[in-house]
């Protein structure tokens, strides 16, 4: 046969094939001998020279059917358009080389390519020739005249004139990377295929993350079918594989696939079922993926009710291996939200507390339901996200979150269902744990109560009461963070107060007469409003040693404010001071000084005011605001329960 050349110029060629890379190059003809039949492929890398880590040839050998000669010009005039699946084979198994790439793609890794290639015609006599190709002039090809041989079927493609980028760390990190992911599917399937480099098969267990084996029994009618399965979740997406069903009949020949429904959900589920039957044995279809635009996988009603009940069954199986999956995957989604610092701002006291904590359950719900919501979220739309699930949690606006978020994905009726109940459980669950929250800080009012007016408990001033509102600061407000308590002077209280609110740490000097004052309590928050530090200073009386504060006890915080007010270390943010003096009473002087009755208001200023309180002022007012909060939150939990059963209920509170 004379010297032919295929349909297309050589840089047509180079040029389609521009996305190639040399592993995937390589893969197409691992490919070619799996699409002739072979089970056994060998990738060989002769060194050239080792001290400049090169190497001279690669040799791809198999054992397939050969390249029949006759068949020939199809296989290689014809770019674009391989005729390989109809050609000198009469297996139903699915064909990868179907595009007529495999032989050009040489040209990525190297200069020149060899065919030797023994093939039987009509199952007698061998025959071998060769086939050359100089990637220089890939459009002409140069095959030799057939000769009879020996030894057995199969195909040597050798490579000369190698690139130097392929080197052992190439091999490596590079090539067997890629062809596990290329491969691991199909020699799932084909158990008795195998694919070795340099002498060493190729190993994928790697890449694979469990797997199970379960058998599965459709009953129709009378009709029992017994299917045997076999489940592998990857580590990692296969190359150019999506998730699929394998469907095989009991001689282990692919009739069919089809994709699963969990494929581009944004999670990381990769899988592959293999599932094998005899029912698949008259199954002689073409061999493309089932979908709505192929012939059905089975003609007859009776098959197709099978088919789709065991399709039915491998979905609920793959939903039950999914679940545990995605609540690892949400924990990692949470913990690359913190490390990202997306989440809304809040605070150490125990209503913040709750608050994240029901936010991150709701995060980790969501992504459990429908991961692809957080597909392609760049940092800003995550904050934004977040803080709107944030206020949902507080407002009856989950009708219009379920707009949003469906605005993002499809949401069927099923899945507006789910997560309109999951909105509703995770509020459920927030409000429970506030009402909780609310009742324990309610008997932490009643034990401050017995604190300060019972005098039979004989509860000083440094050991017990001092004590308890350090520790219950919350009472001041839910916004502030502890900054220093009893026994901490000015000096020390400067330095604790910088490293809160500017992370620095370093020595602080005061120069005044009382800078070893020492505070009951100091405060430090940042008002939301205007981004200003706003800090409280707190002196507290006993009511058992002082009964009625006077011009002594306000002439202690005035001191205070001066030690205070002159450290430019204690107002470089423009910050605002609000000082409180809290007692059982206070006596006719102070009285005449108070300017407001209702909050006990006695100086205000640009950057601070003063407060005279008492005991029982001070209780009344977080007691109200706490009642009433307590009772709203009662009507939202029986509103939000109206639906849920007496069981449901008790769930819910146990979770909290």
């Amino acid at each position: 046969m004379s010297t032919q050349s295929v349909e297309i110029t050589s840089s047509g060629i180079k040029k389609i094939l521009q996305k190639y890379t040399a592993e995937r190059a390589i893969s197409e003809y691992i490919w070619n001998g799996f699409d002739a039949k072979a089970t056994v492929i060998k990738v060989d890398f002769e060194i050239g020279t080792a001290e400049f880590d090169t190497y001279s040839s690669i040799r791809i050998s198999d054992n397939g059917e050969g390249i029949i000669y006759e068949d020939l010009s199809e296989r290689f005039r014809k770019f674009h358009e391989s005729n390989k699946a109809g050609l000198s084979s009469d297996s139903s198994d699915l064909t990868r080389g179907k595009n007529g790439y495999g032989r050009f793609t040489f040209h990525k890794f190297a200069r020149f390519a060899k065919w030797c290639t023994k093939y039987s015609r009509n199952e007698h006599a061998l025959y071998s020739y060769d086939i050359l190709i100089n990637s220089d002039n890939l459009k002409e090809y140069d095959p030799s005249t057939p000769i009879v041989a020996q030894g057995t079927r199969g195909t040597v493609v050798q490579f000369t004139d190698i690139n130097s980028e392929i080197s052992s760390a190439f091999i490596t990190e590079i090539l067997t990377p890629y062809l596990r992911a290329e491969f691991a599917w199909y020699l799932e399937l084909k158990e008795e295929n195998k694919i070795f480099i340099n002498g060493r098969e190729l190993d994928y267990s790697s890449i694979i993350a469990e797997n199970d084996s379960f058998p599965l029994t459709v009953n129709l009618k009378k009709r029992n079918i017994r299917f045997e399965c076999r489940y592998i979740r990857w580590t990692k997406k296969l190359n150019d594989e999506y998730s699929r069903f394998y469907f095989l009949n009991e001689n282990l020949e692919l009739k069919k696939t089809k994709t699963t429904s969990l494929n581009k959900k944004g999670d990381d589920f990769w899988h592959s079922l293999l599932i094998v039957s005899d029912f698949f044995n008259d199954e002689n279809i073409d061999e493309e993926e089932v979908n709505e635009s192929t012939p059905q996988l089975f003609t007859q009603s009776e098959e197709n009710k099978i088919l789709k009940e065991l399709i039915k069954d491998l979905d609920n199986y793959l939903k039950t291996r999914r679940r545990p999956f995605l609540k690892k995957q949400a924990e990692k989604l949470i913990d690359k939200y913190e490390e990202e610092k997306v989440f809304p701002d809040f605070g150490n006291n125990e209503w913040d507390i709750a608050r994240k904590e029901g936010l991150e359950n709701l995060v980790r719900e969501i992504y459990e339901v429908e991961p692809a919501i957080f597909m392609k979220l760049n940092k800003e739309q995550k904050r934004i996200f977040l803080e709107l699930l944030n206020l949902v949690m507080d407002s009856s606006e989950s009708e219009n979150l379920l707009k949003i978020i469906g605005a993002v994905v499809d949401l069927d009726t099923n899945d507006r269902e789910e997560f309109a109940k999951l909105l509703e459980d995770t509020k459920l669950k927030y409000v429970i744990t506030t009402i909780n929250i609310i009742k324990n800080r309610l008997l932490i009012l009643e034990n401050l109560k017995q604190l300060v007016f019972n005098d039979e408990l004989k509860a000083n001033e440094r050991d017990h009461l001092q004590k308890y509102i350090e520790k219950h600061y919350w009472i001041f407000g839910e916004e502030y963070k502890m900054v220093c308590a009893e026994e901490v002077k000015f000096e020390e209280a400067l330095k604790r107060y910088i490293y809160l609110l500017r992370g620095v740490s370093e020595k602080q000097f005061i120069s005044h007469p009382h800078k070893y004052k020492e505070m009951d309590l100091f405060l430090a928050g940042t008002d939301f409003r205007d981004g200003k530090p706003h800090n409280v200073i707190v002196e507290i009386k006993n009511p058992t040693t002082i009964k009625k504060l006077g011009d002594k006890e306000v002439g202690q915080i005035k001191r205070y404010i001066d030690v205070i007010l002159e450290q430019d270390e204690f107002n470089d943010h423009n910050e605002f001071w609000s000082f409180y003096l809290i007692g059982q009473d206070y006596d006719s002087i102070v009285q005449r000084d108070i300017r407001n009755i209702e909050t006990g208001l006695i100086r205000e200023s640009n950057n601070h005011c003063v407060y005279v309180k008492k005991w029982s002022e001070i209780i009344n007012e977080v007691e109200r605001r706490l009642k009433y909060l307590l009772e709203k939150l009662k009507i939202e939990r029986k509103y939000l329960a109206k639906e849920n059963t007496l069981q449901n209920i008790l769930e819910v509170e146990r979770t909290v």
